[in-house]
């Protein structure tokens, strides 16, 4: 199944939680899978709508704000549940991933080491906040469902995805290093150019 089709059953796991309104629904992806899947925020709403026309959510009720907006909240049907337990079930389809940054250190030697360096330090940086975030959302998770059914489930998607950010900080260490030694070479080669063109 396409990655954009699965927008749907996120929706559905998350309503099987609680009812929530799209707006809850944008918070409670981000919190919760949101370090290992990405929604298109403008695919929610329609996707929402289209699921409540198919019958797999429902109204639960309306909140009026003092601004006068209406606040639709949704709770799963049962051909929600349904539809959410067949999809479970399913082989899951191969993943191919797409990462920019591996592609332009793949082809890094046309521009020269100091600007592979340079995506692999914001990189870094980038994973160091990631895992600090996802330390605190695991340790929320571990006291809000201690002895809850679905802890397993929750803590086993964290992990994963904490072994993962710790795994590239530590391969971010090595092409940090890797980077640094051609970069020191380079300038290295170059000084020793300049020096044969003058005493030439």
């Amino acid at each position: 199944m396409a990655r954009e089709s699965t927008c749907q059953f996120a929706i559905l796991g998350m309503l099987c939680r609680e009812p929530m309104s799209g707006y809850d629904l944008r918070g409670a992806i981000e919190r919760s899978v949101g370090h290992f899947w990405q929604e298109s925020y403008g695919n929610l709403y329609p996707t929402l709508e289209r699921m409540g026309e198919e019958g797999l959510v429902e109204l639960d009720r309306e909140e009026h704000s003092r601004g006068g907006r209406v606040r639709k909240v949704y709770r799963v049907t049962a051909s929600g549940r349904k539809a959410l337990a067949e999809w479970l079930r399913r082989p899951v389809l191969p993943h191919v991933e797409r990462n920019e940054l591996l592609l332009k250190l793949f082809f890094g030697a046309q521009v020269g080491p100091e600007d592979s360096l340079a995506h692999v330090e914001r990189s870094r940086a980038e994973a160091e906040g990631l895992l600090a975030a996802l330390r605190l959302i695991d340790e929320e998770v571990r006291h809000s469902r201690e002895g809850h059914p679905e802890l397993p489930y929750l803590h086993l998607s964290i992990r994963a995805g904490l072994l993962g950010l710790e795994a590239h900080l530590r391969w971010c260490d090595e092409a940090r290093d890797a980077f640094q030694r051609l970069a020191r070479t380079k300038v290295s080669t170059k000084k020793r150019e300049n020096d044969e063109r003058s005493s030439g």
